[in-house]
């Protein structure tokens, strides 16, 4: 008598099954690992990119300071309003970071840009005012914004890279 063997898995299957089983958890641990590696270098640049503004927007107050400074001290020696607001660019003469332009109405601006990234910049522009009674402040902030630096955006797109690497698609 034939015995014959029927049904069962046999050894091959189960050696398949397994092989399949292995090769999907090591492709999920591959998957797994390069989504963690790309989240820490995205984390890694937003946190560099913020430290990075935040040391900018220190300097613009410690700017901000020494131009209150220089102000105050002005305001001191000055008589009237017309003399303050004439003596403003002789202030500022030597220093070539602070740009003094005049506004409408005869009102003096000063305005300077610190660099945050290679790409951005952290621009400020003050509106300088005479004290008098109703307001002892000598300057009000116009703006304080980051923005895209040209040049670097004119570099990118004459297809330099960029600081990641990427260039841009216009």
């Amino acid at each position: 008598m034939d015995k014959k063997h029927s049904g069962g898995i046999n050894i091959g299957t189960s050696s398949i099954l397994v092989t399949f089983v292995l090769l999907a958890l090591v492709t999920f641990a591959a998957l797994s690992y390069m989504s963690a590696r790309s989240d820490y270098v995205l984390s890694k640049e937003a946190a560099d990119r913020t430290a990075s503004y935040y040391d900018a927007n220190r300097m613009a107050e410690i700017y901000l300071a020494n131009i209150e400074a220089l102000l105050s001290k002005h305001a001191s020696s000055c008589s009237d309003r017309k003399e303050f607001l004439d003596g403003i660019e002789k202030v500022f003469a030597d220093n070539e970071k602070i740009e003094v332009a005049e506004e409408e109405g005869g009102e003096k601006s000063l305005s300077y840009s610190i660099a945050v990234t290679s790409g951005q910049n952290l621009n400020v522009k003050l509106l300088v005012h005479y004290p008098d009674i109703s307001d002892d402040s000598l300057f009000k902030v116009d703006r304080w914004k980051t923005e895209v630096n040209r040049q670097w955006l004119e570099s990118v797109k004459e297809g330099e890279e960029g600081e990641s690497g990427t260039k841009l698609l216009f």
